[in-house]
């Protein structure tokens, strides 16, 4: 239950804003860089994910 609630709150999180980030995202009239900034974004997110994983499993 432990790695499961983390997950629970990102996936309300996800149904909550990912409306509006498409939106942000898709909008022609601004940069076309800004669907990278969504996957820099998410890259980063699972390499910490990752590092804080590999620290607890030597625990």
């Amino acid at each position: 239950m432990n790695r499961q609630s983390p997950l629970i709150l990102l996936l309300l999180a996800a149904y909550i804003f990912l409306p509006a980030l498409l939106e942000w995202a898709t909008d022609a009239h601004n940069g076309w860089y800004k669907p990278f900034i969504i996957w820099i974004a998410v890259v980063i997110g699972a390499y910490l994910l990752q590092k804080r994983d590999r620290r607890d499993d030597s625990l």
